[in-house]
């Protein structure tokens, strides 16, 4: 825990301090925390755009706007279709993930834009072009081989080239339709670009980006030396075919491939980019000064985590942003944030058909969410985001799965399942290889709010699942999903809304919204309490039906003993229906002081209780160095209730706390004992004791975990240990942080040792009021 308590506070420091260098007017690296990765840029007076890789996406080829390199919107795509191929349109079993069309290449020429692609799918290089970068049209060429991470280049003599290859980088020239290579002009320009940065290299070097800076060339690669980072290789001649010389230009964090861009007030800078887990590839800017004909990257050999570029005004509307689906007549019917995973069935979705609604239409049958159709989506992003939706599932067809979700290869979906005449609401993992549903609830209306939340901000990346039936009341569901970034699918995790067929097609779902945040719910948490004593902590009063019914799953208690009976094993976690000691002990303060936190503590808080008591006992039996002299000393039935610990009460209680630190946080101690002790003056310094051993054994910080004490049966009630209350009382005198749980008014039993089930539920809430308090609610 204190490891993860220092990541927080450094997590904590970092976003504050770039926050507060945000507000001061710097930007802050990365640019943009989504998954942009193969970025190529360009300039146009005063504007920027930039091209990137969405691979098997349709329509695919991002284009990008800005006026700061900091602050960017969609303004269009390439294109709408790559090729009309299975691979690309998920026919016949096949898909493309991880292909489709890779690293792109755009410049400006005479007026006119092009952007070059290439396509492990398809085997070809493409190149598009238009005159209006953001409104097109495309004209497209395409031709064979693929070029592989290739860079366009149109030199001043008029004629236009591409470099490519990995490792050994090639030329070729291109002829004057742009449509082929020139036959017989490649030839090799680096025998070995990877070389500046040693010769034991796990990736070779690629990802190239040529540019032409006061009449020298300058070849931008990628390289990744064994055992080290991604490193950015610079190579420089004075002809395009060389001979070239070259330097490593930067190793730092991991950023790298990009190329070279200048402002229009004369400064250079790197774009480039960093592998960063489960949201994906995301853009870095890095600045740049010239020595000696060279382009230095950096500030001082590092990455700076802030820029003399103007303060980012977040990611959303400009890369993704929320849907009502209300058009007008004039409207697109998809906003460009937006892409289909493949290619998509037109006839089958629709923003019109009902007004403010995507309808997904099902039109074939499938078994594998990752082959269906019409998959919508949009980018995550980080470091934190959240996606929710409102889906109407009144015209599903048996078989139907339709809602939300994280899409990878890993991927996770919480959404609607019709089955055997009835539609349930259910959450399904990818996690391992072997895609299963987690979790699935009955759903009795036509209507579901369904919510996918994303925390890129540890290692690894966790994804949470959430529904709910009015929107307003979030239940999370399932299990947690730990995303991670997969090498087949090549891309970082996606929200996308489906709706699949399993046995008939023609069915449909409407769904009203599609809304995107940068906050989450607060994560889950567990808050332990350990409760100790005698009769009145073990629950001396029977349990009534009110007791056991309407626990809130999030109160649990840990089991300290086996119960067959109960079906419960020792060291798990159980609803707290009582009872929360032993196996066949009544109703006890812990229960009522879990309900009352429940109550009051925010949603993503679970209350667990360790209960180990032992009726009649004193609190010698506590005593972890001395308790077996006590014990020996003791008549049988204590003795046979001692058994049931294996002969340690102190010892389990410990081995169980222990066992729920791993889940969660020790947040106080509670006590109820003094009965057998009554007059003993020197039972605080016992108690002191052991509360001593247990912040000892535990680990834990005595400031930071309170011990509460109850009293006896009190003197109106005619208690028999009253007196003993005035020594309880004077507890806060040795244990600074102890409190003192007031039994006033809570009524007693007959023997006026105990209290009434009624008598418990008051005092149990008195502890409840008390922790509440300490915590802050």
């Amino acid at each position: 825990m204190r490891i993860y308590s220092l990541y927080t506070f450094l997590l904590f420091v970092n976003v504050f301090l770039g926050n507060a260098l945000a507000q001061n007017g710097n930007a802050v690296n990365p640019i943009i925390h989504a998954d942009v990765p193969d970025l190529s840029i360009i300039r146009v007076g005063d504007v920027y755009y930039m091209s990137s890789t969405t691979m098997h996406m349709s329509p695919g080829v991002p284009i990008m706007k800005s006026k700061d390199l900091v602050n960017w919107e969609m303004v269009n795509y390439c294109y709408d279709v790559l090729d009309d191929v299975d691979d690309l349109n998920l026919e016949n079993g096949k898909s493309t993930y991880g292909k489709g069309s890779w690293a792109s290449s755009l410049r400006y020429h005479k007026g006119r834009y092009y952007v070059s692609t290439f396509a492990g799918t398809t085997g070809k290089t493409y190149i598009y072009s238009t005159k209006n970068i953001e409104k097109g049209p495309w004209k497209k060429t395409a031709f064979k081989p693929m070029l592989h991470d290739h860079s366009l280049f149109f030199d001043d003599d008029g004629k236009t080239y591409m470099v490519y290859g990995s490792g050994k980088i090639k030329l070729v020239e291109l002829n004057k339709n742009l449509d082929g290579i020139i036959p017989e002009s490649e030839q090799v320009i680096i025998e070995d670009a990877g070389l500046p940065a040693g010769d034991n290299l796990m990736l070779p070097a690629e990802g190239s980006q040529l540019f032409k800076v006061d009449g020298k060339y300058y070849l931008f690669n990628i390289t990744w030396p064994r055992g080290g980072m991604r490193t950015v290789i610079i190579h420089r001649a004075d002809k395009i075919t060389g001979p070239y010389e070259g330097r490593l230009a930067l190793q730092d964090k991991g950023v790298a491939q990009g190329g070279l861009i200048d402002t229009p007030d004369g400064k250079w800078f790197a774009y480039l980019f960093r592998d960063n887990g489960a949201v994906g590839r995301i853009p870095y800017m890095v600045p740049v000064s010239w020595e000696d004909g060279w382009p230095v990257l950096g500030v001082d050999g590092t990455v700076p985590d802030t820029l003399d570029l103007p303060v980012s005004k977040g990611l959303m509307p400009g890369i993704v942003a929320s849907d009502e689906f209300s058009r007008t007549k004039k409207e697109a019917d998809l906003p460009l944030v937006w892409q289909w995973n493949h290619n998509p069935d037109n006839a089958l979705w629709s923003v019109r058909q009902r007004e403010g609604y995507l309808r997904l239409t099902t039109g074939r049958v499938n078994n594998d969410f990752l082959l269906a159709k019409n998959t919508l989506t949009q980018r995550t992003i980080g470091p934190t985001c959240s996606g929710s939706t409102m889906l109407d599932v009144s015209n599903m067809k048996e078989g139907d799965f339709a809602g939300l979700a994280l899409l990878q290869k890993k991927y996770g979906l919480v959404g609607v399942k019709y089955e055997a005449g009835a539609k349930k609401i259910v959450m399904v993992s990818a996690q391992t290889e072997s895609p299963a549903e987690v979790e699935s609830l009955p759903l009795n209306q036509s209507t579901i709010y369904l919510k996918a939340d994303c925390d890129f901000t540890g290692w690894p990346d966790i994804a949470y699942f959430y529904y709910s039936h009015d929107g307003q009341k979030w239940k999370k569901i399932g299990s947690n999903l730990e995303m991670q970034y997969t090498l087949p699918h090549f891309m970082g995790y996606r929200f996308g809304l489906f709706n699949y067929a399993t046995k008939e097609s023609g069915g449909y779902v409407d769904f009203d919204y599609f809304h995107i945040s940068d906050e989450i719910s607060p994560k889950e948490e567990r808050y332990i309490f350990l409760s100790l004593g005698q009769s009145n902590m073990e629950g001396n009063a029977r349990i009534e039906a009110q007791d056991t019914i309407d626990v809130n799953p999030r109160f649990q208690v840990m089991a300290t003993v086996d119960c067959p009976d109960l079906g419960r094993e020792k060291g798990k976690w159980y609803t707290a229906i009582p009872p929360l000691c032993r196996c066949h002990t009544g109703l006890t303060p812990t229960d009522y002081f879990g309900r009352t936190l429940i109550d009051e503590l925010p949603e993503n808080i679970k209350v667990g209780v360790i209960n180990v008591a032992v009726g009649g006992c004193k609190i010698e039996l506590f005593d972890k160095d001395n308790y077996q002299a006590y014990v020996d000393s003791s008549p049988d039935w204590l003795k046979n209730m001692v058994k049931e610990y294996d002969g340690d009460p102190y010892g389990r209680l410990v081995e169980m706390a222990k066992l729920a630190q791993k889940e969660g946080v020790i947040k106080g101690i509670l006590i109820h004992q003094g009965e057998s002790n009554t007059g003993d003056t020197l039972w605080t310094k016992k108690v002191k004791l052991v509360y001593d051993n247990l912040i000892a054994d535990l680990g834990l910080n005595p400031q930071e975990v309170p011990l509460l004490a109850g009293e006896m049966v009190s003197a109106a009630e005619g208690g028999a240990c009253a007196s003993m209350n005035a020594i309880i009382n004077s507890l806060p005198q040795v244990i600074p942080n102890s409190y003192i749980i007031s039994s006033q008014a809570c009524p007693a039993k007959g023997d006026h040792l105990h209290f009434t089930a009624e008598g418990y539920r008051i005092l149990g809430k008195r502890y409840a009021k008390k922790m509440l308090s300490i915590l802050g609610y």
